[in-house]
């Protein structure tokens, strides 16, 4: 005999947020879902690049040197030194990126630095990359609402920082 599946219970949050919270919360979801998509398929089909590599790039070319301690990748980019490691593993095999130790007093830091064929890459894909971010989402806001936008942007993510700073202190 099968066991019969029982409906899934949904949580009632109308109680602790109001219906225009939660309609804000789904068009935020749907559209960063729906950008992030988009952008990471252009950016395949125009540098072959995917949109980590993309942000690994990103965060080395603006890197003193081109060059940072994996470790400090992995933290800048949210991820955990496991995940920084195999992709940065894929990405020496493709050239993009070289790892090694640092020197001198650094000599046991493991260190990533972009390559002459990275760097070309990440150039590459930076055009096609900008086109499509204004094509997909900055086309949509209107140019007289651009101030507007960007305040509702800073002032989240002040409270992001905020949230995460306070959260951080009662860990500790």
């Amino acid at each position: 005999m099968t066991r019969q599946q029982q409906p899934c219970k949904v949580a009632d949050v109308s109680d602790r947020t109001t219906a225009q919270q939660r309609r804000v919360w789904q068009n935020f979801l749907a559209l960063n879902e729906s950008v992030r998509r988009e952008l990471a398929r252009d950016l395949w089909d125009t540098s072959q690049l995917s949109e980590a590599d993309f942000s690994v790039l990103a965060r080395l070319a603006a890197a003193p040197g081109a060059s940072m301690r994996s470790t400090e990748c992995a933290r800048a980019l949210d991820w955990d030194s496991s995940r920084m490691s195999h992709h940065l593993r894929r990405m020496e095999e493709r050239n993009l990126v070289r790892r090694g130790r640092g020197a001198g007093a650094d000599g046991r830091a493991a260190l990533v630095t972009l390559t002459d064929v990275g760097l070309a890459a990440y150039r590459r894909a930076l055009g096609p990359h900008w086109r499509s971010a204004k094509s997909w989402f900055l086309d949509g806001i209107e140019p007289e609402r651009l101030d507007q936008f960007d305040a509702i942007l800073q002032g989240l993510l002040d409270h992001f920082q905020r949230t995460q700073d306070h959260a951080s202190q009662e860990t500790s």
